[in-house]
Parts: structure tokens; sequence; C-alpha cells
């Protein structure tokens, strides 16, 4: 396979966008879109990628050789190159484990499947239809139904509203932003928010503007860890599933997933640095929404009885005494990285959900206007009342790595 050439902004024009939204069964005519005030992204130590060189699992050469041609996205590209595809694929499945839904079944490595690719970090979309996405959502979570409902509940049917109005008439870019409780979770979401926007009968404004599933997905970003390539649903690999209704961004985990899977940090590094460049000149067209779940690893559930210790840091950072009997969920923190593509967005859009089938809850908050970090946290902060007040479930936002979270880490892992 060839490698995605390196792209500069000038080379992603307005004519690559999707086709024009629809009124009553016709194409809308829209004059182009001012460019809004945005802030630019630029390449960082993001979330996935903000890991040391000298991890303990680096390796006793202190990990892979790194390359030198004067340009950092060039040189990650080289080094992704240069890997063995087969042994690169083996670490990424160990970000697998235990608790991932069972939906997901192992996926043998393909040659011909262009996402098996080292160098590939972001696969397009090949667009379907709302019965497609129904067809995959129902067989994963036969609740679907449920949970298309809440898209289509009048107030969240009208932030939706604002969403189109942003994304294709201002130009402008929305971060939809979740917890992380299950690794589904943001295929789930992201596919009921499109069915919703998508559905035969759904207009937007006065002139009954419409839009359809490819017109949705060339702007409808995911950001998914690249451990989901080496998964497959249905006999189908899971990234063609996602591909029926949005272009797909790889990251690979930092920190304890990473660390898990004996995965090169150096590796890590440059599949992140290449996969922000090529999402920065994403977003750089302006019109898209950026879906992810936010937290930089899953929720942590854990019953509270399991540690005393739990419940006397819980009532010093909450406030309150949780339940006895409850269970609590723990949010993890945000990084740079997922803040940097938060601020650069400039509107997010938060979403509390659970899918558990003992605490079902979908919370859609209104369009948010991030600033600077703290609000970043604070949207998680909201995210976690949402969810604590939907569920009933005790629920915290940790903004750091602090002595609770590293009690509850502990107690899931024995």
């Amino acid at each position: 396979m060839s490698p995605r050439p390196e792209r500069s902004k000038a080379d992603r024009t307005k004519s690559d966008r999707s086709k024009a939204t629809r009124s009553k069964g016709r194409k809308a005519e829209r004059t182009e879109p001012t460019e809004p005030e945005r802030t630019e992204l630029h390449l960082v130590d993001s979330d996935a990628s903000d890991v040391s060189v000298a991890d303990d699992d680096s390796g006793a050469d202190g990990g892979a050789p790194v390359t030198t041609s004067g340009s950092p996205v060039q040189d990650a590209r080289d080094l992704l190159a240069s890997t063995d595809p087969v042994t690169y694929y083996k670490a990424l499945s160990g970000l697998a484990r235990l608790g991932h839904h069972a939906v997901l079944e192992p996926l043998p490595y393909r040659a011909n499947l262009d996402f098996h690719d080292p160098t590939c970090v972001v696969v397009d979309p090949r667009a379907a239809n709302t019965d497609t996405i129904e067809l995959f959502a129902n067989a994963a979570y036969p609740d679907f139904p449920w949970l298309l409902s809440r898209f289509r509940d009048p107030v969240v049917a009208e932030r939706l509203d604002a969403v189109y109005q942003l994304v294709f008439n201002e130009g402008a870019n929305v971060a939809v932003v979740t917890n992380h409780g299950q690794i589904i979770d943001i295929a789930l979401v992201g596919g009921a928010m499109i069915d919703a926007m998508c559905s035969a009968g759904r207009t937007y404004g006065v002139l009954g503007e419409q839009i359809e599933v490819d017109d949705l997905a060339e702007r409808f970003n995911v950001l998914v860890s690249r451990m989901v390539t080496t998964r497959m649903a249905f006999n189908v690999p899971a990234m063609q599933v996602l591909q029926v209704g949005a272009r797909t961004f790889l990251s690979v985990p930092q920190t304890h997933s990473r660390r898990r899977s004996k995965l090169d940090p150096a590796l890590a590094r440059a599949n992140n640095q290449l996969m922000r460049h090529e999402l920065d000149l994403q977003l750089s067209e302006g019109g898209q929404i950026l879906a992810m779940a936010a937290s930089g690893s899953q929720d942590l559930s854990v019953a509270v009885e399991m540690v005393q210790k739990i419940k006397a840091q819980w009532r010093q950072m909450r406030g309150a005494e949780p339940d006895d009997t409850a269970e609590t969920v723990h949010l993890q923190p945000l990084y740079d990285g997922t803040m940097n593509m938060m601020l650069g967005c400039r509107f997010v859009l938060p979403i509390a959900v659970s899918l558990d089938p003992a605490h079902p809850a979908l919370e859609v908050g209104s369009l948010t206007r991030v600033r600077q970090k703290d609000d970043c946290h604070r949207i998680m902060e909201w995210i976690a009342d949402a969810h604590q007040h939907a569920t009933g479930l005790p629920t915290l936002y940790h903004r750091q790595e602090d002595d609770l979270l590293t009690q509850v880490r502990a107690v899931v892992k024995t």
C-alpha cells in the first residue's frame, strides 16, 4: 500500500468537501461560509504521545531507531514504515484486555487491509445509509433504539440543530466529548448521532434543509485506539464498521495501556505525531465534528466497601459520603493533547453515557465554548455530574493523578 501522502493545507481545498445539503429533496444553495476565528492546532506531545522514552518497557536498546530527515512528521512516517508490520500488529493486539466488549473479537493480521499498514493513521469513510448503521448498531447493542430515541428528544434535537448550523453553515469545528465507559461507547454514540441527524424527514431550519449519511460522514471524525484495527465485529473488521459513517483517526494510548502491551514507546510517539498532523489538516478545513471519549483511559468502577480509604478520600474530594452499597465510577484525567484538541475546536458538545444494562443513560449537554484548559476540566466535571444524576452511581472526574485514583486502580487490578 502506498502511504497516505503528506498534505499541505492548500492541498485540502473546499472542493474536496461532500455534497451540499439538500432542501426538501433538492440541493440547497449556500454561500461559502467565512472562515471563523479558530485556535490553530500544532504538533505537540498529545496524550497518547506523552510517554517517556526511558520507560522501563522501551527495551535495552532504548527503543526503535530515530531517523533524521529534518521533518518530525516525515521522521515519524519513516520510522513506522521501517517497522515490521506483523510484530507491530501483535504489540497493538496486546492493548486489548479482558472486559473489552464481547462483540469485538480478534482479527488476524491481513497485509491487504490498509489500516494494518503501520503508516496508516487515518481511515477515510465509506458511507452507507442509516439502515446499515442501525443493522450494525442493533447487533452490537440491542437497546440501540433507546439510544437513538435519546438523540431524537426535542431538547437534544435542538442542540443537534445548533451543531448542524455551526458545522455546515458557519464552517466551525465541534468536539463531541463523552466519558469512556466501554470501548464501543463512542462508536454507538456516534452512530446514533449520525442516524438522528440524517434520518428521513429530519430537517434543519425553516427552509427544510436535509443531510444524508455521505454528507455528514465527510465531516464526522472519530478518534479511537489503534487497538481497534486488531478487532472484528460480526466477522467484519471493526474499522470497516466505523467507515460506514465516519472518518477514523488512530491513536496509540499512553501510560498504563501502552505499557501493558509492551509496545515500543518510540513507535507510539511516531503514530501519534503522524496522526495529529493528519487531524490538524482535517480540522484546518473547518466544518468538522471530532468525536472522542476524552478521558485518558477507560472509566473505572469499584464498589466503595472494597477499600475503606477510598471512602475517606471520596469524602474529602466530593464533600459527601458515598453509599456503602454503591458502585463508584471514576473518570480518568484529560491530558494536554486532548485538551488542545478541544480548545482547537472551540465548541464542545458534552455527552454523559452509560450502556450498562443496569444503569442505561445518555445525557447531552448544551454546546459550550471552551477558551482555556480549566474549561475542558469543567466539561468533564459536568459529564461526571450528569452521569451520576442519570445513573444514580457516585461519579467523580479526576483532574490529575491523585491518591484516590491510584487506590482505585490498585483495587481494580486485584
